[in-house]
């Protein structure tokens, strides 16, 4: 299979900024560029990139990534490089980053460890619950198929 580079930095930009502000550990702020830069290149044991490339590639200033800063990028995030080419690769990814996101919250992973087990009927009468929560506090509705 032949993978090609997004030639729109924007793609790269969108993604990249989505992880920055999605993938850090918990109770602190995201990462800085300046941060992943330097993991990367210790890693590398080399330069890959610099705290400014990086900025340039996550605000859309710089639209040339190539693969192997892709790959050192996709791997610090812990996401698979196809992340940058692929729409559903990137789409699958970012739900379970938003799934890993929420599982953070102590209290939401007290409640999906408590839930689980239990039927099909009592699972929907739940999830209908927090539906109706969701629109009285005025947050959106979770995107999720019902299933």
């Amino acid at each position: 299979m032949s993978v090609e580079i997004p030639a729109e930095g924007g793609v790269v930009a969108e993604r990249l900024t989505h992880l920055f502000s999605t993938v850090h550990p918990a109770g602190r702020k995201p990462y800085s560029t300046t941060e992943v830069a330097k993991a990367i290149n210790e890693k590398a044991g080399e330069q890959i990139l610099s705290p400014t490339y990086l900025w340039q590639l996550k605000t859309g200033k710089r639209t040339d990534p190539t693969h192997s800063r892709l790959k050192a990028l996709a791997d610090f995030f812990g996401v698979p490089v196809a992340y940058f080419y692929e729409d559903d690769t990137a789409r699958r990814t970012d739900e379970q980053l938003e799934l890993a996101a929420a599982l953070t919250n102590p209290l939401v992973r007290q409640l999906a460890l408590t839930a689980n087990g239990l039927s099909d009927n009592s699972l929907h009468a739940i999830l209908t619950m927090i539906q109706s929560a969701r629109r009285i506090e005025g947050l959106n509705p979770a995107d999720d198929d019902g299933e």
